[in-house]
């Protein structure tokens, strides 16, 4: 089971599947369902979930009329264009700022996390069973570039060269048996966060603290993982970068920070010991981390020391982004919009309709997005106004 219980949407939930779990499929799909409608992401503790690895891992998504409305975990910008990510390897994207959509060309089931994009028309999407897929034509097609075997062979040899080199150290022997039970689990692991620098080098992470990175467009892939000051291999949820900095944040207080172009990462204890699921950086630099029932911390130091903000609900914060203005916006599990204005120092809640459980937002050229259970939702956060565009359209 999760140390921490669940998480929200697909990055908990999706850490949550990586645990053996030999149910029934037909139940697992329903649960699944229900603790997404039912439970709001967070607060109960998963066992896992149902899917056959191989089935989904290569079977490309399926086509449906209302892919818009599917269950989408990940969106973001690929120049003009608007691409989502989510549930059953379903992509979609949009040329009129949201307004119609359409269905990508994937090439696998598996549900997808999280996206970007360093540019128009080079992308890259993960997802569970250690998915990485990548687009060259702006998302509308895809193709397999990674998967949980792979990687876990990847992290096994990286492992091994590590101790090879360290022969004394016991951190040494115990990546080797992480990575070897990486191998026997066999594509079961997540990844839940990338980020990309350019179009050449880029890093994803995800459950168990598993973390790889490629400097040829994702051709080739190399274990991070003995770069991480994570010796527990605890899960990783979300990842940020700032400048040369880059920045980690996890289950148990994870918060690592790198200020060497992401060569190396150095744990800073923070005051929190449950779990982070989101990082916003201010346009200034200062970092605010969003965790369970409300727990929310500020570093005005590129992540050395955090301080305690005080948040005026205790929900768990799920999402959060950075607008143009500089506005920060948080979503909680309670569907409730924040807003700070002050790069975090304070917040306020927005009144407004609530939204559906949120996977991602986006601040797009016509205004706010949220991707869901309910699909692509537009909302606003200009006070009394945002319930009138607030919740399901």
């Amino acid at each position: 089971m999760l140390k921490d219980g669940m998480t929200c949407m697909g990055r908990a939930q999706a850490a949550a599947s990586a645990r053996n779990f030999n149910g029934d499929i037909a139940v697992q799909q329903i649960i699944r369902l229900y603790l997404w409608a039912i439970l709001a992401f967070c607060g109960v503790t998963v066992l896992g979930y149902a899917q056959t690895v191989p089935d989904s891992l290569d079977a490309p998504a399926q086509r449906t009329p209302r892919a818009a409305r599917s269950v989408l975990l990940g969106i973001t910008a690929a120049g003009n264009r608007l691409v989502a990510v989510g549930e059953r390897g379903i992509i979609v994207f949009s040329d009129d700022n949201g307004m119609t959509w359409r269905q990508s060309n994937v090439p696998t089931s598996e549900s997808l996390t999280a996206v970007t994009f360093p540019s128009p028309q080079a992308g890259w999407a993960v997802g569970h069973s250690g998915v990485v897929l990548h687009t060259e034509d702006g998302g509308e097609t895809w193709t397999r570039q990674l998967d949980g075997k792979v990687a876990a062979e990847l992290a096994l040899e990286g492992a091994r060269a590590y101790a090879a080199q360290n022969p004394s150290k016991p951190a040494a022997k115990q990546a080797v048996t992480a990575a070897e039970q990486l191998v026997a689990d066999g594509p079961d692991k997540p990844f839940l966060a990338l980020y990309f620098a350019n179009e050449q080098t880029g890093f994803v992470a995800g459950a168990y603290g598993v973390m790889f990175r490629t400097d040829d467009g994702g051709k080739s892939w190399k274990s991070w993982m003995d770069r991480l000051d994570n010796p527990k291999g605890l899960h990783i949820n979300a990842m940020k970068a700032f400048r040369d900095n880059v920045y980690l944040a996890g289950e148990e207080g994870l918060f690592l920070r790198s200020t060497d172009k992401a060569n190396t990462f150095t744990r800073v204890e923070t005051p929190y010991k449950g779990s982070y699921f989101t990082i916003t950086v201010a346009n200034s630099g200062e970092i605010v981390l969003g965790g369970m029932q409300g727990n929310t911390y500020r570093s005005s130091d590129q992540g050395k020391t955090f301080t305690k903000v005080d948040v005026p609900v205790q929900a768990t914060i799920s999402v959060s982004a950075t607008l143009r203005d500089g506005t920060l916006v948080f979503v909680n599990q309670a569907g409730q919009i924040l807003l700070s204005q002050d790069q975090g120092k304070t917040m306020r809640v927005v009144p407004a309709m609530p939204l559906p459980p949120t996977g991602a937002i986006l601040e797009g050229k016509n205004g706010m997005l949220s991707v869901g259970v309910a699909g692509v939702i537009p909302f606003s956060i200009s006070g009394s106004g945002a319930g009138k565009s607030g919740g399901v359209q």
